[in-house]
């Protein structure tokens, strides 16, 4: 019966999206239209087929992929349904793919997913239609199916990736090295939900990261990570609060262990300069213990960040501005004293167009600029004693394809450029990676 009042809400949300205009080519409408009419005589398979065939010939209307969305949820075929759905994400649609999102998170038994697209979905900014089937959903969750209310979900991550390093070096505060190779890389995650109220939730999660240069293992790097994390929905956004435990690598020795907390605030709606679809501000500190061989990395790590991400219809832009203060012990001995407490000033932007729903082109940029407290001093040795600072910029550029809805690939190129008042940290990197990731 449950599925039946999902499939029914879908239904109800059909008929008006069959209208909407887009620019499309005459293939792409003649199968469209082939498709609408095996919808509305019942031959849902028929209508899939239709559908699919006016992506395949390059229709990119929002009703397309909607119905599209439909009818594979309608068939059961929910990873279809949700990679259509959120082809509409970044649109003046994305509201309705929220909710429908929802919907589909229901029907696989996601019901901590379902109630984050709900939540989305019933901000203020939406349509008031889907707004008020939103919140219908989100009071079912909290009142009228306890059994979903308090389910807890499972989440994990995997990455794979490979490419080129021209600089692997792997310390950012060490002199950076002039070696390039190959490199191989792991990235697998995983997160337990647990809901603790009608709105709150207690998240465990791990992570494990490696880095491998089979040209030369000591340059290696590895990192292990876990974080219990408190969360809560309010009417205006989202907030919540989080401690970690990292223990990292650099070769075969220990690097640092760090036992951190944050705290952050998510806005839905940003009252800002260019009217952000999103913005937040997170802050977070460390203690750091550096391991043997290391003890100059001992100290404390305070980090500030504010966010803000803007939809302009396939077009999605992210900036972010990040203050870092780092209080280490420093590198002395009876020759030199380096400083490894640098302050950082970091401005980032990205962008995401999704060219086709199975394919996003995206750019990222930063520029960072980096004062060291204390001067370096170099009794003997090569390179320069002084203040140093560095002014960091660094451009990339992706391509990503989903190959279906668990699994994507994705190209980056990277380049770097280090510009620093002490030439010996003085650095150009570029990095070629290819990964397969897959969420599930």
């Amino acid at each position: 019966m449950l599925v039946f009042w999902r499939a029914l809400s879908l239904i109800l949300l059909l008929m008006p999206t069959m209208i909407l205009q887009a620019a499309e080519t005459e293939a792409g409408m003649e199968d469209f239209r082939a498709g609408v009419e095996a919808f509305e005589a019942g031959d849902l398979n028929a209508a899939k087929q239709r559908f699919q065939r006016a992506v395949d010939a390059g229709l990119r209307s929002p009703s397309l992929f909607y119905n599209l969305g439909v009818v594979c949820y309608q068939l059961g075929d929910y990873g279809a349904a949700e990679s259509a759905f959120r082809s509409l994400l970044d649109g003046s649609n994305g509201a309705l793919a929220r909710y429908n999102l929802g919907l589909v998170a229901l029907a696989t038994e996601e019901s901590a997913e379902a109630r984050r697209w709900f939540e989305q979905a019933s901000a203020e900014s939406a349509p008031d239609k889907i707004r008020a089937l939103a919140r219908a959903q989100l009071n079912k969750l909290d009142g009228g199916s306890p059994r979903l209310a308090r389910q807890p979900s499972i989440r994990g991550y995997l990455g794979i990736s490979g490419g080129y390093d021209s600089n692997i070096a792997g310390l950012p505060e060490d002199t950076a090295s002039s070696e390039g190779g190959v490199f191989l890389e792991a990235l697998a995650a995983g997160t337990y939900e647990r809901p603790v109220g009608t709105r709150s939730r207690l998240a465990l999660d791990a992570a494990a990261y490696t880095r491998e240069h089979p040209s030369d293992d000591e340059y290696d790097t590895q990192v292990l990570q876990g974080r219990l994390a408190w969360s809560e929905t309010l009417a205006a956004g989202e907030r919540g609060a989080l401690v970690s435990l990292v223990k990292s690598w650099f070769g075969s020795e220990s690097l640092e262990t760090r036992y951190g907390i944050e705290g952050f605030y998510r806005w839905r709606e940003c009252s800002l300069p260019v009217a952000p679809d999103q913005c937040g501000i997170a802050l977070a500190a460390a203690t750091v213990n550096g391991g043997s061989g290391f003890e100059a990395y001992d100290g404390q790590w305070y980090r500030a960040r504010v966010h803000a991400r803007k939809y302009l219809g396939p077009l999605r832009l992210d900036g972010d501005y990040s203050l870092e203060i780092n209080d280490r012990r420093d590198l002395q001995t009876t020759s030199e004293f380096i400083s490894v407490s640098p302050t950082h000033h970091t401005l980032e932007f990205a962008g995401r167009y999704r060219w086709r729903p199975d394919i996003v082109l995206g750019t990222t940029s930063s520029v960072r600029y980096s004062r060291y407290r204390d001067a370096h001093q170099l009794v003997s040795g090569e390179g320069e004693s002084g203040r140093r600072t560095d002014n960091r910029l660094e451009i990339g550029l992706l391509a990503e394809k989903s190959l279906d809805s668990l699994w994507l690939v994705r190209g980056e190129w990277l380049v770097r450029d280090n510009r620093s008042s002490l030439s010996q940290y003085d650095y150009q990197r570029q990095t070629l990676i290819f990964t397969l990731e897959g969420a599930f």
